[in-house]
């Protein structure tokens, strides 16, 4: 595990992230899309000219763009596939593959392609994007791939950003959903919304009406993506097209004891693994309660044979 150290000086890359995925935190979903759009921090440094009224800044000329559909290997709840567009058959039947090895490399490469140090900002990461992330890369035995790297929470920043200076507002409670961010600065909801390239643009739209102090809250703010901890509980696989199995009990009743409040859909929306189905997860009760059958019918028998005992 990665200490908490601050990071070794400013983030000379930011790479907005984005995740879809087949579920909630609670049904260990898997991934379904990804997007990766690296920006360095000179592209920031100059804030956009104003615009009257207020619209949101074209994307730097400059960026590296990875974005990719991924078959998660379970099924997607209706919820999730009706806010993304994506099934898990629709996935399968244009060919996409899982989250892989390979897929781990090909990040690894995109990520080392920018100018260090670089820092993952995805909205809502801390709760969702980040430690899905991780739980993948653990499931593959890959937990540590992408340790050198940094991450922040763009909700935390961009609250940050506006109770700056100004006094506490009275009034209807605030949303900090990407939609409601981009539709308070901008006055019209994001294009694409629930699409991961879509997202990471309308991040990066958000992230740039006040590059500056983003900029100076990440360079102070950002922790090591290592020091995430996976959403749920996994075993290393230990073939190319096995599943992970499910973690043991007493792991999740640790995890449960130390998790924090449930999540609620207004912050976390639907579309955002490899757990075991309920009837894998009885696999094991009922294995040992076979053995303990026929043991205690092999004792009965041999008492039947034995009349001295």
């Amino acid at each position: 595990m990665c200490s908490q150290a601050p990071p070794p000086g400013p983030m000379q890359t930011l790479i907005f992230l984005d995740l879809e995925a087949t579920g909630l935190p609670f049904s260990q979903p898997k991934i379904t899309e990804l997007c990766l759009l690296a920006v360095h921090r000179c592209a920031l440094e100059i804030p956009p000219a104003p615009q009257r009224p207020p619209t949101a800044p074209a994307p730097p000329r400059v960026v590296d763009k990875l974005s990719l559909c991924v078959a998660p290997g379970k099924a997607c709840s209706p919820a999730a596939s009706e806010i993304t567009g994506l099934s898990t058959a629709a996935l399968a039947a244009h060919g996409r593959q899982c989250f892989d090895a390979d897929l781990v490399h090909l990040l690894r490469a995109f990520l080392r392609r920018q100018p260090q140090p670089w820092c993952l900002v995805a909205h809502n990461g801390d709760r969702y994007d980040f430690p899905l992330l991780r739980a993948e890369l653990a499931a593959l035995g890959l937990a540590s791939a992408l340790d050198g790297g940094f991450c922040v929470d763009s909700i935390a920043a961009l609250r940050a950003l506006e109770q700056a200076g100004r006094p506490a507002e009275q009034g209807p409670r605030k949303s900090y959903s990407l939609g409601g961010i981009y539709t308070r600065l901008y006055g019209q909801a994001p294009p694409d919304s629930h699409t991961a390239e879509g997202d990471v643009l309308a991040l990066l739209s958000i992230c740039q009406w006040r590059p500056q102090a983003l900029l100076q809250w990440v360079d102070a703010h950002a922790r090591p993506f290592g020091a995430v901890e996976p959403m749920y509980g996994v075993t290393a696989s230990t073939g190319a097209g096995s599943r992970a199995p499910a973690a043991t009990a007493p792991a999740l009743l640790g995890r449960a004891r130390h998790a924090g409040p449930s999540l609620g859909a207004s912050i976390l929306p639907p579309g955002k693994g490899p757990g075991a189905s309920p009837r894998e997860g009885l696999l094991a009760p009922l294995s040992v309660l076979a053995l303990l059958t026929v043991a205690l019918a092999t004792l009965y028998g041999l008492s039947q044979g034995s009349p001295e005992q």
